[in-house]
Order: C-alpha cells, then structure tokens, then sequence
C-alpha cells in the first residue's frame, strides 16, 4: 500500500486481529453473540496496559430479550447475556475524550451452504470460494451431471473471483462487516496505550457492542452508560465519536474510502388497514382491506420523493430538492418491508385487516413529521382504493355501490387508535394488553399484535387505516460544518502524504449505531415516540442520560456485506484505515457540537 515515510506498517497486526475476530462466531442472537463480549475482555486483559489498569476495561451486560427490550434472560443456566465491552486508554489527565465504537455481531452463515463450517475461517473460506468460482467458470472442470446443472457466473460472482485472486481481498462472514473495523480500531488502541501517558493527547476509549443487525440493543445501552461516563467521577468530555463500519463498494474503492459526517435516519412506519370481510363470491358486499393496502403500497413503495407530496398529487412532478440535506444528499426511498392478512388459515372468506411496515430512511425528518406524511398518503391511497371499488361495484351492476361510493375511511395514528380503545374499554385492559405481548424477538410482530388487539378493544369497525411507528426508531445524524472542515484539512493531509484519496460523504446510507452514540432526542421526538409506538420496550432511544457529541464513521471498504461472497479490502482496511484513525486521534482539536438534527 503507499506510505508516508513516518506511517506505521499496521497490517501485520491489524489483520491477525481480524482474523482472530472473525474466527469468533457471533451470529445475532446465538450463544456465540453472547460470549464474545468475555473473549473480547479476555483477549484485552493480556495487553500490558490492561495488566497494569484493569479498572479501565470492562463488560456492561446488555438487557433484553433477543431482538427486543426489558429484563434478559439467558438461554440457560450459566449462560452469558451479550455484554458491551469498554477499554479506556487515559491521557495524562486531560478530560477530552474520543470514542472508537463498532458492534461484533454478524449476521447468519446459511448463505454459504456447504462451506457453512469455514465461514468463520477467512483464508480457507477464500480458497474454497476461488475454487469454487473456478469450476463454474471453466464448466470442463465439473463432471459430467454437475455441468448440466451449470450456471455461467454472474456479474458479481465473476467479480468476486478477480477479486479473490488478486490476493488484495479476503472473504469470511463479517469480517467485512464489521469485525475488520473493530481489527483496526483495536490495533489503534494497543499502540496508543503502549505510550507514555503524557504523550497522549487525549483519552481513547473503544466500545464493541452486540445486537446492531437487529435493535441496536447494545449501542443503545452504551449511549447511556457514556452519560455516566461523563456525568460521573470519571468527568471523560468526549469531543469526537468514530464508528468503524464498513462501506460497499463494487468499484475502484474510490467510493468505500470515506469518511462519513452523519448517518442517515429509519422511521419504522406501520400501517393497520381495518376493512370488512366478506364472502368471496359477494366481494362488494364488504370493503376490501387488501385493496387499500395495495394503493397505499403503490404509493409509497420506491416513491421518488418520500419526504414530499405524492408525484401524481396535483401540482408535483418528481423529486423536491427539499428532500436532500443542506450537503446535497438524497434519502434513499421507502420500502416495503412486511405485508401480510391477519388469517391463520384457509378460507374463502376475504380479510378483515392488512398489515403493512414500511423502512422510511431521512436525513431531516424526525418521526412525527414522517408519521404525519404517511397519515396523508393513507387518506389518499383510501379514498383512491374506495373509489376504485365502488366503480368497479357499478360495473358489475351491484346493489353495494352507492353504498361503497358514499364510504369514508377513518385515518388514525396509534395515539389515537389508544385513546379510543381506554376511553372505551378502560386505560387498565389496555395496559393488559400491552403488557401481555413479549416485544421480541421481532418488533414488527409485537407492534401488530397490539395494534390488532386494540382495535377490538376500541370496537372499530373499516374502513380504517392506522399509522404508527412499529419498532425501534433510529435518528439521522450530522456533525457541524465546522468539524466537517477539520475533517476535509485533515483527510487532504492524509490523502497528499499516503496517496489513499479517502472522501468525506455526507451521510452513512446503513442503518448503524451512529444513530445512538453522541445523539441525544429532542423533547418534542421523546413525546412522538412514547406516544406513537406500540411497545414501550421499543423505545430505549438516546435521551437525557446520553452523552451529546459529534460522531463520524470511518470504517473498511469491501464488497457483498451479508452475501456469501462478502469480502474486505485488505490494503486499505489492515494498512491505510488505522493509519487515518491514529491520525485524526491526534488531531490538535475537534469542535465539539453536532449541528442541530
């Protein structure tokens, strides 16, 4: 890789300590989640440092059932909880402070069939997949059956395979993502803590947390104990947050060698279409929910602008520039992420509700002001769905359709949906409710759950669609311009003296623990989320006890991240990527507020 002259050579080490890493199973949710937190420790404990000051490196256990909230339980007796792991390194008194923070679980290794026994094993993991892309490339290589059943390689298995070959990438279930970001982070701060105190400038404290390809349960915890942190003896004044996650990139790497000023922000919009069964040989006898729910998904699905109006509302036309941030950065657009009928079983009878959840990204909006879009797409997307039924009613000659044409849907939020269901049944069956439903392991299932039981509780009848925010919300994110050109002279000197030419982008486009760690929510999004999300245990954002500062995310570069051909950039990631770390370490002074989100 190039190298200033003054450059340390950090690749042995960094990657010994991703491959140490990813050998470490950690999937999300299984016991080796759980007990990597005490390896982690125990790997730390060895270090000199850590000999001589083991009060600075802990576990903080992470509570919550799997995937959700409250008190955890583990899978047995003796059984760890996943653990988030804190390593301070301290200056020679100084309070300033920089966080290095990253989350060691991965996500599931059944993409890789077969060679499911090495993908924790990244240089057999690698060797195996070259020969397998081989004799899929040369089909002479394959016997005689297996060439018949032959597929030429696609596009990015072909790209997969130059890319192994070249030696300058390495495969194996997250090591990418994001095992080789914590390698990088962990290879700063060994070195850093084998200075002398008083050549340290600042205090340099790692966090490694579970849970982030589910609920960010542990980035959650640690914002939390940061507070303490500085709100406590300790006195730690963080001036600078670095999360180590990875970037995809299917190009040069020109585009994964970025330095990243915020993350973008997920509102987890839910919507319950109540309509009214009937027979299926009568359909306009009731409403069809699976109709409004189709017209609301026609809507939102891919819209080109989801944080303004509908293009075929009058007087639109595409894409606002009002949905970009003030750095020119266009959200990606909604997705569908669930959509299911709330039958248990075959019939012919047509279903009463549809339940839809929607993956809504922003880097501007905060969760009321998303809630309140989508409330206006569902009373489009119902009238639209009404009107299309009474009309395809009169066709048919039915009796049902002035009826259906004179129909009137009712649009709720679920703070209103509650409302109706205490003033009608009493606030305590609702709480009964509530509380009866385990919030994990899958939100979405818990939101539903309750949602559909108030609706009984509150004796609504459809047509009805009720908007509410169905899981963890997680906050954009941004620094201030002020930090953004410290961080651009910084990254020029680094570029010009490494020739690694790393960019400054705006905003991450992954969901990331950037949201929790330096952010803290307003009052007004507090009082949003409490009111609007089903399940309190889904709560759990950064608030009062969080510490604010800012936080950037420099992490590897690599590509297919969760696929079976996931793999990091070598070069840059064990060579160049602790190299900037140490650099912007040392950096003589970084603002300290994030601009207001």
């Amino acid at each position: 890789m190039p190298r200033a002259a003054d450059a340390h050579d950090w690749f042995p080490r960094t990657q010994s300590l991703a491959l140490t890493l990813t050998r470490w199973p950690s999937v999300t949710g299984t016991d080796g989640e759980a007990r990597f937190g005490a390896r982690l420790r125990d790997l730390l404990a060895g270090w000199p440092h850590f000999r001589q000051h083991p009060q600075d490196l802990w576990l903080s256990p992470v509570t919550g059932p799997s995937g959700g909230g409250g008190a955890a339980q583990p899978d047995g007796p003796g059984q760890p909880l996943p653990a988030n792991v804190f390593a301070l390194v301290r200056s020679g008194g100084a309070a300033d402070t920089v966080v290095l923070s990253g989350h060691y679980d991965t996500v599931g290794t059944g993409p890789y069939g077969p060679l499911a026994e090495l993908a924790t094993e990244p240089e057999a993991l690698t060797r195996a997949l070259i020969q397998e892309l081989e004799r899929r490339a040369d089909p002479a290589r394959l016997t005689d059956g297996a060439q018949s059943a032959a597929q030429p390689l696609r596009h990015a298995e072909a790209l997969a395979l130059a890319d192994l070959r070249s030696g300058d990438f390495l495969a194996g279930r997250g090591l990418l993502d994001m095992k080789g970001g914590l390698a990088a982070g962990l290879a700063v701060l060994e070195r850093y803590a084998a200075l002398p105190d008083w050549q340290r400038p600042v205090n340099l404290l790692l966090v490694a947390s579970p849970d982030e390809e589910n609920l960010s349960r542990g980035a959650r915890g640690a914002a939390s104990q940061l507070g303490g942190l500085c709100a406590g003896p300790d006195g730690l004044r963080v001036r600078l947050g670095i999360n180590l996650d990875a970037t995809n990139d299917v190009g040069t790497g020109a585009d994964g060698q970025a330095a990243y000023l915020g993350t973008v922000g997920k509102v987890p919009v839910t919507a319950l279409v109540v309509g009214r069964a009937t027979h299926a040989s009568y359909p306009f006898d009731g409403t069809s929910a699976a109709l409004i729910a189709a017209e609301l998904l026609r809507r939102v699905e891919g819209h080109p602008d989801p944080e303004g109006p509908h293009p075929e509302e009058p007087g639109t036309g595409g894409p606002d520039t009002h949905t970009a941030d003030t750095r020119g950065t266009q959200a990606p657009p909604p997705v569908c992420l669930e959509l299911r009928d709330d039958r248990d079983r075959y019939d012919v009878t047509t279903p009463a509700q549809v339940w839809c959840a929607f993956n809504v990204l922003t880097y501007r909006r905060g969760p009321q002001d998303v809630l309140d879009q989508f409330m206006t797409l569902a009373a489009h997307a119902a009238q639209e769905a009404l009107g299309t039924l009474a009309a395809q009613a009169a066709r048919w000659g039915s009796a049902s359709a002035a009826g259906l044409a004179a129909q009137r849907a009712l649009i709720l939020s679920f703070a209103q949906l509650r409302a109706l269901a205490a003033g009608r049944a009493g606030e305590t069956a609702v709480q009964s409710v509530i509380t009866a439903v385990p919030p994990g392991p899958d939100p979405l299932r818990a939101s539903r759950t309750i949602t559909q039981q108030l609706v009984a509780l509150a004796a609504l009848e459809g047509p009805a669609v009720i908007v509410g925010l169905g899981a963890v919300y997680y906050p954009h994110t941004r620094v201030s311009d002020e930090l953004h050109a410290s961080l651009n002279a910084e990254l020029t000197r680094f570029s010009q003296q490494t020739g690694y030419e790393v960019r400054v982008r705006p905003a991450f486009d992954g969901i990331s623990d950037m949201s929790f760690l330096g952010h803290v929510l307003t009052p007004a999004d507090q009082a949003a989320l409490a009111a609007q999300t089903p399940h309190p245990d889904h709560l759990g954002g950064p608030h009062g006890t969080a510490a604010a500062f800012p936080t950037i995310n420099v992490g590897p570069w690599g590509r297919d991240y969760h696929q079976k051909l996931e793999r990091i950039h070598r070069p840059y990631s064990f060579g160049a990527l602790p190299e900037l770390l140490w650099r912007l370490l040392h950096c003589a002074d970084w603002p300290s507020q994030t601009d207001p989100a």
